[in-house]
């Protein structure tokens, strides 16, 4: 398995904010983007945006909505779809969205990040890929073959030869052991949390053993060596995917499975699920 620390929503260039947490939930919030068919308001992120943003930003805007974790699906293109093709990344892969965030809350029925929360790089949803599908620009024959995802972003408008979508599966099974769903959104908790806490910037990651190569462990791609300062991993500024292949294969078990702790102990979760589909 191939991991992908996948950077999504809100940055510093595209939204200028920090995406929210409200209720110790983090809300990615989609790039703006003017080929889009659908606005902020229409994921329920209009008033949101708009405050947050101190109406930089309207409702009406139209944004980018990807990864879709409500339906599964992720699309690429141009360098960043390269660097995946290259490092290639396909069936039985999972992505790692990760983000800028901030706490925020309400306030006199207004959206405000709180005084004291401090900025930072946090994990916030996950997919596992079971299809890679190379649309290039036959967005229509996708959509005839796939309708359940003709409204996606990269199913749509006009994009690069390379454009692709990345479907998840329905349920993932981890290590042959779990059974937990392909795709979804995780909730805060220290094990999401990406930034270090005395980190001076948010590009500083606290590294697990399998992601430093002092202990044995890979480096991300747009990474080397150098990256990793006094145990810190120094974030590339850019770059969207960052590919790794885990070596230990051990710690990087025991690292997922507490990663995926709270989807492993959801009861009669198989059952469930099944059920819904």
């Amino acid at each position: 398995m191939k991991l992908v620390f996948s950077r999504k929503g809100f940055d510093s260039s595209a939204g200028g904010f920090p995406s929210p947490i409200i209720n110790g939930e983090p809300i990615s919030l989609p790039i703006p983007y003017r080929n889009s068919k659908f606005s902020y308001q229409h994921f329920n992120l209009g008033k949101i945006v708009t405050d947050l943003t101190g109406r930089k930003l309207a409702e009406k805007d139209l944004c980018h909505n990807d990864p879709d974790l409500e339906m599964g699906a992720f699309g690429q293109v141009s360098s960043a779809q390269s660097h995946l093709h290259n490092q290639n990344v396909g069936s039985g892969d999972l992505f790692l969205f990760f983000g800028w965030f901030r706490e925020a809350e309400i306030v006199d029925c207004n959206y405000r990040y709180k005084s004291d929360a401090k900025d930072h790089h946090r994990l916030f949803g996950w997919m596992f890929v079971d299809q890679k599908l190379s649309l290039g620009s036959e967005m229509e024959k996708f959509r005839r073959k796939c309708p359940k995802y003709a409204n996606h972003p990269h199913a749509v408008g006009k994009w690069g030869p390379n454009n692709t979508i990345y479907l998840a599966s329905k349920t993932f099974s981890l290590f042959g052991k779990h059974t937990i769903r392909g795709f979804g959104t995780f909730s805060v908790s220290k094990q999401t949390l990406l930034t270090n806490a005395n980190a001076q910037s948010r590009r500083f990651w606290s590294v697990p053993d399998w992601l430093n190569p002092a202990k044995g462990g890979c480096i991300p791609t747009y990474h080397d060596e150098k990256s990793y300062i006094d145990g810190l991993l120094k974030t590339a500024g850019r770059g969207q995917e960052f590919v790794c292949h885990p070596r230990q294969s051990k710690k990087f078990k025991e690292w997922l499975l507490d990663l995926f702790s709270g989807e492993i102990n959801k009861p009669d979760y198989t059952s469930k699920f099944e059920s819904r589909n």
